[in-house]
């Protein structure tokens, strides 16, 4: 069985991080509405569930060759986080990835959250190795992702509506930026204990 459950803390702040799968979500929800986008979440799901088990099976298969790899992944995982959440901080551009992409498809939010590299970040760095020991803790832990990805979708599609209408004059989105990029850094930090230890 799984030892910690700390790791929900890191994937809720990963998944309410702002990226291409979130704005994409928030462009389309501003566009086709809420109930339409909220289609589109299975799409999200199997992009993250086939790129990590991608990743995961890497790692696996390198383990008897290059022990080390998973060590490596790991530490660039997390200097993407780190680099990402710096990123964030500085910048805002929903409203120009809104622009950018005015028909978005379920098929185009699979392939963006295929190509995320979060998704890296969850095979090394997040998700407890005892994940794919067993079909039980495997399906406990998708279980939970999928527990977890569901209102962090939602909120993006409310959420980022709203900043994308205009709805929301005392929050703006380089506010949301900043606080995802502070929560992101502080729910990273069991991922970074278990790095050292």
């Amino acid at each position: 069985m799984i030892e910690s459950w700390l790791f929900v803390l890191a994937m809720i702040a990963v998944l309410m991080t702002p990226g291409p799968t979130n704005a994409l979500l928030a462009s389309s929800a501003h566009q086709q509405g809420i109930a339409k986008t909220s289609l589109f979440i299975p799409a999200e799901f199997f992009g993250y569930f086939y790129a990590i088990n991608l990743w995961a099976l890497l790692i696996h298969l390198s383990a008897p060759i290059w022990p080390n790899l998973i060590h490596i992944l790991h530490f660039l995982s997390m200097a993407y986080v780190f680099w990402l959440a710096f990123r964030l901080w500085k910048s805002s551009d929903l409203h120009k990835h809104n622009q950018r992409f005015t028909s978005i498809r379920p098929r185009q939010l699979f392939f963006s959250t295929l190509k995320n590299p979060k998704a890296l970040l969850f095979a090394a760095g997040i998700l407890p190795l005892e994940t794919w020991g067993n079909s039980t803790n495997f399906i406990l832990v998708f279980a939970v992702f999928s527990l977890v990805l569901l209102p962090c979708a939602l909120f993006w599609m409310s959420f980022g509506r709203a900043i994308l209408s205009g709805d929301t004059k005392q929050i703006k989105a380089d506010l949301l930026y900043k606080g995802s990029a502070m929560m992101l850094v502080l729910c990273m930090l069991p991922v970074l204990i278990r790095f050292f230890s």
